[in-house]
């Protein structure tokens, strides 16, 4: 379509639109309306204009050399299929390039070449994921991950003027998940994420989901389905935070959110490429702080040796001391009334705080004198607080300005796993369950724009000679 037949038409909708509102006098039908048919008259005049660009003889040489790098070659002009503004399927011929096949023997013919071994290069060099466009794509994906459900995620995205099926919005995600997870650490940092002088704050604790796992054997008689296992699964949820000097966490930077499907080892690999692509060995110093889980404190020490970080803190969160100072509290008699008890509860985290722990297990065996309790509180006291006492010196973190804190960690399993994939009902595959726990993370840490600007300089650098 012409540029003057365009705007004519445009013209036209608009007068007939203006006329139509005058009878019905409904401005959302006039809204809803103009944008629709306007939608449709934009992508008709877009289509073309990307055509001709993918035609341009400067642009294939350019793919050529690009594609010759990851031994492909270019196999003529393709139809294709692609999606801008309305999810829309319009139908486009696209540079296509295959693999390069070597040294062919003679003899029978060689089976059908396989699904997926070929690339329409020039659409990802001109910003499309999976045949859409990232504004198409973003906005899908977006629905996905915050609407409770992918069919809500239909109704939602339909109001807006993109009709799509459940089907298709699942595809546009999973795709859009397989460009960034191999570049996960890496791909939702800026230019401005630099820690040099800074304190670097790691949060870790897990969650909880289910996962769906299909079940093993054959198909019982009359079974219409195979069924399958959804046992409870603890993804594991971390936070990275930059303090500046004072305490505060930094306004400038941006958090970092990622949480896995995989064990502890996984998540501490992951937490290590993040940790390296930040460049935390720039830090003034990098402080863990999490529950008492022995999984994870036996893991930062090496951790940090690793990564290179001179100067760590480990921090055990004061909330979750003072939650397991309350299980030693309930050891108290009945008779000490509760008063009294407020009062015992007061000093002995006052006592907790200043990391005076010979003067708090004096009182705990002063306070609690049936034997069978006192036996259970100092065997609570020992194996949690004595064990990690060096974790729990309050008073002087905070005279260093060192968080003493996890909630921000706590927020965070609430935002990205508790209120999407927590729901009742709610049994996730683990590819899927991943790839909807980092692009979540990205989301809700308010680091998508920089992830979808990341993978369009990426897909261009791929494509093309430079």
């Amino acid at each position: 379509m012409e540029l003057a037949s365009a705007i004519e038409e445009i013209r036209t909708l608009l007068t007939e639109v203006i006329v139509d509102f005058q009878n019905h006098k409904n401005v959302n039908n006039l809204c809803e309306q103009v944008r629709d048919d306007l939608f449709v008259i934009v992508e008709s005049f877009l289509v073309p204009a990307i055509e001709k660009i993918l035609c341009d003889p400067e642009l294939l040489a350019e793919l050529k050399i690009g594609a010759g790098k990851m031994a492909l070659r270019f196999n003529g002009y393709r139809p294709s299929s692609i999606r801008l503004l309305t999810g829309v399927s319009l139908s486009i011929r696209s540079p296509y390039f295959s693999k390069v096949v070597s040294n062919r023997r003679p003899g029978p013919k060689s089976k059908k070449r396989q699904k997926g071994t070929g690339r329409h290069f020039g659409l990802s060099y001109l910003g499309f994921i999976g045949r859409c466009s990232t504004l198409i794509t973003s906005s899908v994906v977006q629905a996905a991950l915050l609407c409770p459900s992918f069919e809500i995620a239909r109704r939602t995205l339909k109001n807006h003027a993109i009709n799509l099926n459940v089907k298709t919005i699942r595809q546009i995600t999973m795709n859009l998940a397989n460009e960034v997870m191999p570049l996960r650490g890496s791909v939702s940092l800026c230019d401005t994420d630099r820690v040099n002088g800074k304190t670097i704050l790691v949060c870790i604790d897990g969650g909880r989901l289910r996962e769906r796992r299909p079940k093993r054997g054959r198909k019982q008689k009359g079974q219409k389905r195979q069924g399958y296992h959804a046992d409870w699964k603890e993804p594991i949820q971390f936070v990275i935070q930059v303090i500046n000097s004072d305490g505060t966490t930094s306004k400038k930077h941006l958090p970092l959110y990622d949480a896995t499907m995989g064990d502890i080892d996984s998540a501490f690999e992951l937490l290590e490429r993040y940790l390296k692509e930040l460049d935390a060995t720039a830090a003034n110093r990098v402080v863990f702080c999490c529950d008492g889980a022995r999984s994870y404190w036996k893991r930062t020490g090496p951790l940090a040796k690793r990564v290179g970080i001179s100067s760590h803190y480990e921090v055990i969160d004061y909330t979750h001391a003072k939650q397991n100072l309350h299980e030693i509290v309930d050891k108290l008699p009945k008779r000490v009334s509760t008063k009294e008890k407020i009062k015992i509860v007061g000093h002995w985290k006052s006592l907790l705080w200043d990391g005076k722990f010979v003067d708090l297990k004096k009182e705990i065996v002063k306070q609690i004198t049936y034997p069978k309790r006192r036996k259970e509180a100092l065997d609570k006291f020992k194996s949690y607080f004595l064990k990690n006492q060096h974790r729990m010196q309050y008073s002087q973190f905070s005279d260093l300005k060192i968080s003493t804190g996890s909630g921000c960690v706590e927020s965070a399993i609430r935002r990205v796993i508790n209120l999407r994939m927590k729901s009742p009902g709610i049994f996730w595959k683990s590819e899927t369950s991943e790839s909807m726990l980092f692009l979540r993370s990205q989301l809700l840490s308010g680091r998508w724009n920089i992830l979808t600007n990341n993978i369009f300089r990426q897909n261009r650098l791929l494509c093309a000679c430079h």
